[in-house]
């Protein structure tokens, strides 16, 4: 973009404030991505990109993957290039292969199935209940079949999934291996433990939309020994990002944080967009959205990746708590409004991601009333079963209704 297009860009933009602002609406609404990077990971970023001859240095990753483990409370921690990366790591050190089946959400991404279907397993899909969107038990002994080998259970929206206790106990008593998805949970507890400890795995995604960011990243951990190893042969047969990927990715941490973040993005994203926008990273290309394996899904995460996954983990329990506070707000307004809240089941400290809540079909399908009489944009999550691709899923009722009416609400502001 040349001088004269992006000067008209900011222009306009300036203008589009200044009549908001006459018109007493927000100017800058709350952003749901990227909200945990700041002028550190920006900064730290730009240093990374001189930085050429260290982008392979394991050490920094063994850094990041040890304090993870740690501050996580889990015994081995193992870091990729993405939450489903991590996920598809997991399968063959559970021992899962072609043909076994796997019981897992009728509302979900549709990387979660993706991961399963690249390996050759089957997915079954079981229905939700509507006060964490987790599993429900109702359903869920119902879907087991003697090839089931596995059940994977999500914690959605950072909520602790309200059926979790009983899932673990049925999967001991069928001697099926328990897979926790902890994309958007990545913090909350269940009687004092992190949440991804108690099954036999537990993978979390430090994608741009998640409780914390690299842009693109995730991490599986586990606390056995055998599961261990099997993790450890797929890591290292697991090559690096190439070095034009992990340029992008770090030109990308400043695209985010001045298009999200910034307290003047409403004009400094322009800059960043004609700057590093060519560069963009998606986290659902159109492979993926086909059920096609992207040729560079498996990757490991290389050290400038890791070098900010440290400075995002040592920022992580603040903003997980700011959540739980403005959460306040948002129970309020559940109560004024006639809306239920989400279930925080006894014990379980959430990390709130979102806020999601069940609205009019018509309210999720137009959501300026949200944005004229909040100031806020909702999330969509999930607009389909399998999101965002409309493979059918039958005979689960709530993920239905979840699909017609849950929209979730930002976090931090």
């Amino acid at each position: 973009m040349n001088t004269f297009h992006l000067t008209n860009r900011i222009s306009r933009s300036v203008a589009k404030a200044a009549w908001k602002k006459a018109r007493g609406e927000s100017v800058l609404p709350p952003a749901l991505n990227a909200q945990t990077l700041d002028q550190d990971d920006v900064a730290l970023a730009r240093a990374w990109l001189y930085k050429r001859e260290q982008w392979h240095d394991d050490a920094t990753v063994t850094r990041f993957e040890q304090a993870f483990a740690r501050w996580n409370g889990s015994k081995y921690a193992f870091a990729f290039m993405g939450g489903r990366v991590a996920l598809s790591a997991s399968l063959a050190a559970l021992g899962l292969r072609a043909g076994d089946e796997v019981i897992i959400p009728g509302y979900t991404c549709v990387l979660v199935p993706n991961a399963f279907h690249y390996a050759g397993i089957s997915t079954v899909y079981a229905d939700i209940e509507l006060d964490t969107y987790g599993l429900d038990m109702n359903q869920l002994e119902q879907r087991i079949t003697p090839r089931t080998r596995a059940i994977l259970l999500h914690h959605l929206y950072g909520l602790v999934a309200r059926d979790y206790a009983a899932t673990l106990d049925l999967a001991r008593r069928y001697d099926l291996k328990v897979i926790e998805d902890c994309a958007q949970a990545t913090g909350a507890t269940y009687q004092g433990r992190r949440v991804g400890n108690d099954g036999d795995i537990g993978f979390y995604s430090s994608e741009v939309s998640k409780v914390f960011t690299t842009i693109m990243g995730g991490v599986v951990v586990t606390n056995d020994d055998t599961i261990a190893a099997g993790i450890r042969e797929h890591y290292a047969q697991t090559p690096y990002p190439t070095a034009d990927w992990i340029e992008r990715q770090l030109q990308n941490v400043l695209l985010h944080y001045y298009e999200s973040k910034h307290p003047q993005r409403w004009w400094l994203r322009e800059v960043a967009v004609a700057r590093y926008g060519a560069g963009r990273l998606h986290n659902m290309p159109l492979e993926e959205q086909q059920g096609t394996r992207p040729v560079d899904y498996n990757r490991r995460m290389p050290a400038p990746i890791a070098a900010l996954g440290l400075n995002q983990l040592r920022k992580l329990d603040a903003y997980n708590q700011q959540r739980r506070t403005n959460a306040a707000r948002w129970h309020q307004w559940c109560n004024t409004q006639g809306y239920r809240q989400p279930l925080v089941i006894p014990e379980s400290e959430p990390v709130f991601l979102r806020y999601p809540v069940l609205v009019a079909p018509e309210q999720k399908h137009q959501t300026d009333w949200a944005l004229h009489n909040h100031g806020v944009q909702p999330g969509l999550w999930f607009k389909t079963h399998i999101h965002p691709v409309a493979w059918p899923v039958h005979h689960c009722h709530n993920a239905d209704q979840a699909v017609q009416q849950c929209i979730n609400m930002p976090m931090l502001w």
